[in-house]
């Protein structure tokens, strides 16, 4: 092959060779340094992303108790302190199992009150601790107004929602035989 190339050709193919060399060599580090940039991107777009999350308020618990006598009386009381903020009045409360969810028992109410009140009882219901979703909200017209008297429209809420049963700590393991 060397003798098809004229004699001033081979430095020429040496230099050649050499510059290809240089390049093979330099085009990993830049390729690194590429990527590296996009980690580097990543990783900025996730901090941002957690420090947002962290400067969220934090999250309520839900409505939780160790025993379901424990857990309606939590519910009961959330009810009670919801209601006297509003014009609202407890009719009954209680506590029906869910065999298919044993952990996240059925919690009911009744309660009476105005249109607002029952609604703005929900609304802190779901959006303030401890929390509690809706699972079922049935709301009817217990007595109608009277404008000649001047009484407003009494409503009736049937709610339903869940409860959170917290797992009975295990007893100590005893280390002696």
């Amino acid at each position: 092959m060397t003798a098809l190339l004229p004699a001033g050709g081979r430095p020429l193919l040496l230099g050649l060779a050499g510059l290809g060399l240089a390049l093979v060599l330099a085009v990993g580090p830049v390729l690194d340094a590429v990527g590296a940039a996009d980690d580097i991107g990543h990783a900025r777009d996730r901090l941002a992303r957690a420090q947002a999350a962290a400067a969220m308020p934090p999250v309520p618990a839900p409505l939780t108790a160790a025993d379901e006598a424990g857990l309606v009386a939590v519910f009961r009381a959330r009810l009670e302190t919801l209601a006297a903020e509003r014009a609202a009045r407890i009719d009954g409360a209680g506590l029906q199992p869910d065999p298919a969810r044993p952990a996240l028992p059925r919690l009911s109410a009744s309660l009476l009150g105005t249109a607002e009140g029952l609604h703005g009882l929900l609304q802190a219901l779901e959006t303030e601790g401890p929390l509690a979703a809706a699972e079922e909200a049935e709301l009817s017209v217990e007595r109608p107004a009277d404008p000649e008297i001047g009484r407003a429209t009494v409503m009736r809420l049937n709610l339903t929602i869940r409860g959170v049963l917290l797992p009975r700590p295990s007893p100590p393991r005893s280390t002696t035989p």
